[in-house]
């Protein structure tokens, strides 16, 4: 019996409205991208069906050096489906994006962070928040921020572990640091996240876990750093 197809959507306009595109997600076009190792297909289905659960609006793409690929023609987001195509003029890129670079990705917004707590902040971003970062006010959270990111496989997974990105205008948030490697805020180069510690990573961990369980924290994180929080990722024993 074959497995039912993973589908995928995402928010683009039409006739000056916006709708949702949905697609089934083409497997064997983005096994042509990464093999994911030595359980291939197997591995790749775990993974987005985990994704499809708990971080539904997230989406299958590439990236190249870490960085979200957009679509040659028109700059929205490539998704697998019927190959690797635009979500939004739903043309293909063809060659401009060669499997021998790019990398599967998934792009996506974390859930709402609250950041009315966050007071050297919170004025200048509500008004003028980074582009690709929505910002908004809902009961329960009060003002918030969407912060989108990029979670990519790299090659040898999943020996080595995801690798998440912020994308670069996250850093022209007042008070953050530069994108590049620091210690004190771990980060590596290109505003990628230092989640794991030596021997830390465990292959059987999905991009899912590495986006919930440690990707949101390091966002807090920075966040209150950017805030006057000097010591926001100190470990509290």
């Amino acid at each position: 019996m074959a497995e039912t197809a993973v589908c995928q959507l995402f928010p683009v306009r039409r006739g000056g409205a916006l709708v949702h595109q949905t697609w089934a997600v083409d497997e064997p076009a983005a096994l042509r991208f990464h093999p994911m190792g030595p359980d291939g297909g197997a591995r790749l289905r775990r993974e987005l069906e985990e994704m499809q659960r708990h971080l539904p609006r997230w989406v299958l793409t590439v990236s190249e050096d870490l960085r979200r690929i957009p679509c040659p023609s028109c700059d929205s987001t490539l998704v697998f489906s019927h190959g690797l195509r635009c979500v939004a003029c739903e043309k293909e890129p063809g060659r401009r994006v060669p499997t021998g670079r790019a990398t599967l990705a998934w792009f996506g917004l974390l859930p709402p962070i609250g950041v009315d707590t966050l007071s050297e902040l919170r004025d200048s971003l509500l008004v003028s928040p980074p582009q690709l970062h929505p910002v908004g006010r809902a009961e329960g959270i009060g003002s918030y921020l969407l912060v989108p990111l990029v979670a990519s496989y790299p090659p040898g997974f999943p020996s080595r572990p995801v690798a998440v990105s912020y994308l670069p205008t996250f850093f022209t948030i007042r008070g953050m640091p530069p994108a590049k490697p620091s210690h004190v805020c771990h980060l590596l180069s290109d505003g990628q996240m230092c989640l794991f510690a030596a021997n830390d990573w465990r292959e059987e961990m999905t991009c899912r876990q590495v986006i919930e369980q440690r990707a949101y924290a390091h966002v807090i994180k920075l966040l209150n750093f950017a805030n006057g929080k000097k010591n926001a990722f100190a470990i509290v024993s």
